[in-house]
């Protein structure tokens, strides 16, 4: 059996890893090439639109992502037919769980801040509207708190409105970078946009001290790994965040985790939306994680 794309590339020796929601993955080799590569076939219309648009655009700008080798519909007469779906390289490694994995994530992160955006085609958020999605979440979380969730938030830092835009993977995690023991790689950018620099390390941080991750994930060393993450980002990027940054995208990252939840409430394996409000509120009234 193959999967044919109706440009002709054809993949064979198929493979079914772990499957998403949103789409279907497969393994396979590309048969002009005998390369290694997974493609990403579209189950719901649309989901892969980012993806796309992101993996173009960092295979020309040589990011911390999989190579782009074609994107395209599947052959009409074959399975799945005229689904969207891309055709990128298999890459190695493993789901980061060591510290030294977590510090990686922060690299790679700092990498992606440097690539340009301009010429992306990601959607793009800047600073006022992103600033307006964050408290209309906030204002809906209140609601279905029965409480004023934003008066207990980190003010927006004085630094937000001078923050540069950049290319952001959107999701994180450890099971969206595969630690290969080098500069490791972030996969699955379907939540991919253009915003204010701070939201990814916010993300990744939160994560952390949630416990969230892929199926099998042990939760541990919370505090631990979001140092980690913020001392790999350190490291390599340009311009550190300073407390009140670090603090602000945080709580950021606490409310669209919650705001998701609470949209999706009562769907199949969507975890409780309070509880990623009380790992939130907790993270800000205790020390915050430091770089080190």
């Amino acid at each position: 059996m193959a999967l044919r794309l109706t440009d002709g590339t054809t993949i064979g020796e198929l493979g079914l890893p772990l499957q998403g929601t949103r789409h279907r993955v497969v393994f396979g080799i590309e048969e002009t090439s005998d390369r290694e590569v997974a493609v990403k076939i579209e189950l719901i219309a649309g989901a892969l639109g980012p993806e796309r648009h992101a993996l173009e655009w960092l295979t020309l700008q040589d990011g911390p992502s999989p190579r782009l080798h074609a994107a395209g519909t599947l052959d009409p007469a074959g399975e799945y037919p005229g689904a969207a779906c891309l055709v990128i390289d298999r890459v190695t490694g493993e789901p980061t769980s060591s510290l030294p994995g977590w510090e990686g994530l922060g690299r790679a992160l700092a990498r992606l801040s440097r690539i340009p955006w301009q010429g992306s085609a990601l959607t793009t958020l800047d600073h006022d509207d992103f600033l307006a999605l964050h408290e209309r979440r906030v204002e809906h979380l209140s609601q279905a708190l029965g409480r004023d969730l934003g008066a207990g938030l980190p003010a927006v830092p004085s630094s937000y409105s001078a923050s540069p835009l950049v290319v952001t993977h959107g999701d994180p995690g450890p099971g969206n970078f595969l630690d290969d023991g080098a500069d490791g790689t972030l996969i699955d950018w379907e939540d991919a946009l253009v915003a204010p620099r701070g939201l990814d390390l916010g993300r990744a941080t939160f994560i952390a001290v949630l416990g969230s991750g892929p199926e099998g994930f042990v939760a541990r060393d919370h505090a631990a790994r979001a140092d980690a993450v913020l001392r790999g980002h350190h490291a390599e990027a340009d311009g550190s965040p300073d407390q009140a940054e670090i603090d602000w995208w945080l709580s950021v990252a606490g409310v669209q985790f919650a705001h998701r939840r609470l949209e999706r409430a009562g769907e199949p394996g969507v975890l409780p939306w309070l509880e990623a409000v009380k790992v939130l509120e907790s993270a800000l009234a205790e020390s915050r994680p430091q770089a080190r």
